[in-house]
């Protein structure tokens, strides 16, 4: 089983917000960064799953160089391998995050690996839009499943749960497939400190 986790470096809650000159944007030079909540369960997930099942999870994000923090924090949480993505300096919105998302499992797959699952935060921390993994789904063919909070994995098949206007849906579909996961699928860990000095 190989598990690609995408994750994208959104700034910590908690510290001064600094506008730039021109009143435009956020100044995200002195801030500090973190994975989204989301996506800490959907690393945590992954890790569960190829603890019972075996192979790697491979962790992603598309970002300036200092990303490479997050992909740090992932390893150390136990993800195998790392991918950063180079956005060239910019900020990528859905679409171009998706094709380059897209891309690299492109790429893995023509190495003769090829992930089994891609598994992403729900919707994105900051922007809050919900598309990237519909997006990445529909330009590699995989079928995608939204808002999950229950997943099991068998026999090359994914079993997927969650919530919605206070009813259970549960979604079967086949592997490769995109999932897109919820605070509370289950608790992460922390990083252990071996983890730590191995990331």
């Amino acid at each position: 089983m190989d598990i690609g986790v995408c994750v994208k470096r959104v700034p910590q809650v908690g510290g001064r917000i600094v506008v730039t000159p021109d009143g435009q944007d956020v100044d995200t030079r002195m801030s500090g960064f973190a994975m989204s909540p989301h996506e800490e369960c959907a690393v945590e997930e992954a890790v569960r799953i190829t603890e019972r099942l075996g192979g790697s999870v491979s962790v992603l994000t598309l970002g300036p160089p200092e990303a490479a923090e997050q992909l740090r924090d992932a390893l150390a949480l136990g993800a195998h391998r790392a991918v950063l993505l180079d956005s060239g300096g910019q900020e990528w919105g859905p679409i171009g995050t998706a094709a380059a998302i897209a891309a690299e499992a492109q790429r893995h797959a023509a190495d003769g690996a090829g992930y089994d699952l891609l598994l992403m935060g729900n919707e994105a921390a900051d922007t809050g839009d919900y598309q990237v993994g519909v997006r990445v789904a529909h330009l590699l063919g995989w079928p995608c499943v939204t808002g999950i909070k229950h997943l099991e994995i068998t026999a090359g098949r994914a079993r997927a749960g969650r919530e919605y206007q206070g009813s259970q849906e549960t979604f079967e579909v086949p592997l490769p497939a995109v999932i897109t996961v919820k605070e509370g699928i289950n608790l992460p860990r922390y990083p252990s400190l071996p983890g730590r000095l191995r990331a």
